[in-house]
């Protein structure tokens, strides 16, 4: 455990850095950790005050899974108000692992905030072509292959997994693309300060007065800023265009939910850590972290704790590109309303476009490293009060409820086997590498016909 513990601490030091870097006020830097007696301390106090600095404090609680604890740091005033005997019980029974101070975020703030989390994973925005180089305009009546990327993500994502693909499948289809089309283009775009219709309107001016056959290859929420991009900004290259949607939440996923948004960062914080012992994923672990500390920053300042003038509990959902994919329709028994935004998009849609293609997965992990995955599922037989963090009601890829890849409206669902690559339920395909399988790769030209 002791090794494993340093490992946390070096991730989350690396990923303070980032931040760091990227522009981020972290406030004072934390040089020890304090001693469980101290964190406690800290805990108990409820100075009534606004302070210039929060600390998160990274923890492993009696159910072994990380999670992160809010404090002010030494207390100014004593308790006034005994804690509840379930905030008591989490407080004591939590082991701290290491600890960062943060700078609290600010109601007018948290839009510029958000920019400097999107710039600090993808400083890019806008068209550019597999080599790197701007991509200002549209070849007139051009055969053009997009590649659009998911939350907390970039394009090299996708094309570094195509260029890694055991044997020769993934360059094989990049070098065929190439040949086939007279451009192949990838799109840059932030995922956290600006929803994915925002995203979807860039596309559309920059593919505006173009006459071009497009064919898309999207990943995650990248499916959402296609279908905005086609359907409703840009409906004339509807017709012709092929469109594969790659672990795409076409419904939303639960992970995304605003009003879950503290349970989905305690998600992302194990699946952090457990990427350091990934072969060919653990350079996404850092990147990850970083975002999920910053977004913490964030949720932690909704407290008055910390704030001076506290946001809401409705102004977290304030974080636009992960508002805009909560779960929206069927989740398993239950309908879920709220996201108007998908709503609106489905609207009227009774039929999926002919163009339309669909990869899927329900990743059940066998390894011990990915135990972590099961607390966020909803799991028969699973005691009312160990349900907590469930985010996912039924089958899922670790990011993503499966029957949302799918599903584009109530009525319009991808049923036809041949237009779906289902990977069914297995222990090795989830939501980060999709594009490191060779069926993924014969899928894309099978389906793109290249």
């Amino acid at each position: 455990m002791s090794d494993d513990n340093e490992a946390l601490r070096q991730l989350l030091a690396g990923a303070t850095d980032r931040l760091v870097k990227a522009g981020v006020d972290m406030g004072p830097r934390v040089t020890t950790m304090p001693d469980v007696v101290d964190v406690r301390r800290r805990r108990l106090a409820g100075p009534r005050r606004a302070v210039e600095a929060g600390y998160l404090t990274l923890v492993r609680g009696p159910d072994g899974l990380l999670d992160w604890q809010v404090d002010t740091g030494p207390a100014a005033t004593p308790l006034r108000e005994p804690l509840r005997r379930a905030s008591r019980r989490g407080l004591f029974d939590a082991r701290p692992i290491d600890q960062v101070a943060y700078k609290p975020v600010q109601g007018s703030q948290v839009s510029a905030f958000l920019k400097t989390l999107d710039d600090s994973f993808n400083p890019r925005y806008g068209l550019y072509r597999l080599d790197g180089s701007r991509a200002d305009t549209i070849k007139p009546g051009a055969r053009v292959l997009l590649l659009v990327h998911g939350t907390f993500s970039q394009a090299d994502a996708i094309v570094g997994q195509f260029n890694r693909m055991p044997g020769n499948a993934g360059r094989d289809l990049l070098a065929a693309a190439q040949a086939h089309y007279d451009q192949v283009l990838v799109f840059e775009h932030p995922t956290l300060a600006l929803g994915p219709w925002l995203n979807a309107l860039d596309l559309a001016r920059a593919f505006g007065g173009s006459h071009a056959q497009v064919d898309v290859v999207c990943h995650s929420r990248g499916g959402l800023v296609t279908r905005w991009w086609l359907e409703v900004l840009s409906p004339q290259l509807l017709d012709q265009a092929r469109v594969v949607f790659v672990g795409a939440p076409l419904m939303g996923t639960g992970l995304a939910s605003p009003y879950r948004l503290r349970t989905a960062l305690k998600l992302l914080t194990n699946l952090a850590a457990a990427l350091q012992q990934v072969a060919g994923l653990a350079a996404l672990a850092l990147p990850l972290m970083s975002v999920v500390q910053g977004l913490m920053s964030l949720v932690a300042s909704a407290t008055s704790v910390v704030a001076d003038t506290p946001l809401t509990d409705a102004a977290v959902a304030m974080v636009p590109g992960l508002a805009a994919m909560s779960r929206y329709g069927p989740d398993g028994k239950t309908f879920i309303h709220g996201n108007v935004e998908l709503e609106k998009l489905g609207f009227g849609r009774t039929q999926v476009p002919p163009g339309y293609f669909a990869v899927s997965s329900n990743f059940e992990p066998t390894d011990p490293g990915w135990r972590f995955w099961e607390a966020f599922r909803d799991i028969k037989g699973r005691a009312a009060d160990l349900a907590t963090d469930v985010l996912f009601a039924a089958d899922n890829d670790l990011v993503v409820d499966t029957p949302s890849m799918t599903q584009l409206s109530l009525d319009a669902v991808i049923t036809d086997p041949a237009r779906r690559l289902d990977f069914g339920t297995n222990a090795e395909v989830h939501h980060l590498n999709y594009f490191s399988q060779p069926r993924t790769a014969a899928f894309i030209r099978s389906a793109l016909g290249f």
